[in-house]
């Protein structure tokens, strides 16, 4: 893992009307030309992110999005997706311009990120239209300079008009100034100081890892879940033992000790299961990812629903990466598979991935959800809250393999007092 997941950064969305600002400010803030940068409104069309480290928030992701008030033929689909980036942000910056009054759009926008409870860090471009015209002359357009105001936002979002008016725009924002502002602000809905092993290893302990090297498995690498719990194994000052299923008998009984733990990938949970002694607590990656990014109490609550398919019953499943499918993918062959296998025949199953996910999940009986490892925990959240919000059960892969098998208990037994909490 060359460096941090987006999926474990700090998302910021840079938000505001059309030739706010907003571009000039993220290429300011990144030293690069992230953003194309003109007088033509509408510039910006999708959503541009660049991956970089602002301290100490740490490694963050910042979204360009396109003007909201943008009246294009493609506006409307334009600002769905900029409403999908407010959904899954952990800071925002709003840009408006001294020229410019807050309009109807701003206020809406900056509602919406209010309403989504994201703090919100509010910039005013200061534009003087004489020395933009003597510069637009005398220059090419893009070596133009935006000076940037940063304004503090306790205040209503009703004020805005009068803050803006009492700014003091002597003060003006450099680069580092920037930084410094941003990357003291407080995110919404990130990891923290929580990790995948949080009280299940200490300085000394042996884990060993089950990691099937099947025809889906990446050439040449580990999948980014057994990545990442090497690595806080080692962080721990523990002892990592990497195997495949059929070589973990020997492992275990290589040790003088048994292990603390036993972590599989869920696709081998019924032979792993089989493979490892009682006495020995036993998880799946993806049930640690469950407990890291979402609710690990509301996945398994979604396990009775499970017994409640009947032919005809719809059934999401859910990734939320954009990976090649291989011919015995989980998501979209070894599931429904298992499925039948276990009697439930005849499902309507649709599938979605990547950033898509339905608003309207409640005309599905189940919702099966991948681990999650290539989606923020706020994102996590949200889709959790919107199947418990429109009543309707949600599980994951790791969670319903387990519960097909008949290991669900054990499976989850090492988080037992967590999940009943």
């Amino acid at each position: 893992m060359e460096q941090t997941p987006k999926a474990n950064r700090v998302h910021i969305g840079f938000f505001g009307r059309c030739n706010a600002g907003k571009s000039t400010l993220i290429n300011m803030l990144t030293d690069q030309p992230v953003s194309l940068v003109s007088e033509v409104a509408g510039t910006t069309t999708d959503p541009v992110s660049k991956s970089m480290e602002i301290l100490p928030l740490g490694p963050v992701v910042i979204t360009d999005t396109a003007g909201i008030d943008d009246t294009t033929e493609l506006g409307t689909l334009r600002m769905e997706k900029t409403e999908e980036v407010v959904k899954k942000i952990n800071l925002a910056v709003y840009v408006l311009r001294t020229d410019e009054e807050p309009t109807a759009d701003d206020m809406h926008w900056l509602s919406l990120l209010k309403q989504n409870n994201v703090p919100i860090a509010l910039f005013i471009n200061e534009i003087n239209a004489e020395i933009d015209k003597e510069n637009d002359k005398e220059n090419n357009i893009e070596n133009k300079t935006d000076a940037f105001t940063y304004v503090e936002t306790h205040k209503g979002l009703s004020e805005l008009a009068t803050v803006i008016g009492s700014a003091d725009f002597t003060s003006k924002v450099k680069r580092l100034e920037l930084l410094d502002l941003l990357g003291g602000l407080t995110p919404l809905d990130v990891e923290g100081d929580q990790t995948l092993l949080q009280g299940l290893v200490e300085e000394g302990d042996t884990i060993i890892l089950v990691c099937p090297i099947d025809s889906a498995a990446p050439k040449g690498r580990l999948i980014l879940p057994q990545v990442q719990t090497i690595r806080e194994i080692l962080d721990y000052k523990g002892l990592a033992l990497v195997c495949q299923t059929e070589e973990l008998p020997a492992m275990i009984n290589s040790l003088k000790n048994p292990p603390k733990m036993v972590i599989c990938d869920s696709q081998a949970f019924d032979r792993v299961d089989e493979l490892t002694p009682r006495r020995i607590p036993l998880t799946s990656f993806s049930i640690l990812m469950a407990r890291f990014k979402g609710k690990l109490q509301d996945l398994v609550a979604g396990v009775e629903a499970i017994k409640n398919l009947k032919p005809g019953s719809k059934v999401l499943i859910s990734e939320g990466c954009t990976h090649r499918r291989q011919c015995d993918d989980i998501g979209t062959v070894k599931i429904p598979n298992l499925l039948k296998k276990q009697g439930h025949t005849d499902l309507q199953l649709e599938f979605t991935s990547g950033g898509a996910f339905p608003k309207d999940v409640s005309q599905y009986d189940l919702i099966i959800h991948c681990g999650a490892c290539m989606l923020t925990r706020r994102e996590v959240l949200r889709r959790i809250e919107c199947a418990v919000v429109q009543g309707t059960p949600i599980v994951n892969y790791g969670v319903l393999i387990a519960a097909l098998h008949g290991i669900l208990e054990r499976a989850i037994s090492p988080f037992i007092d967590e999940i009943k909490g």
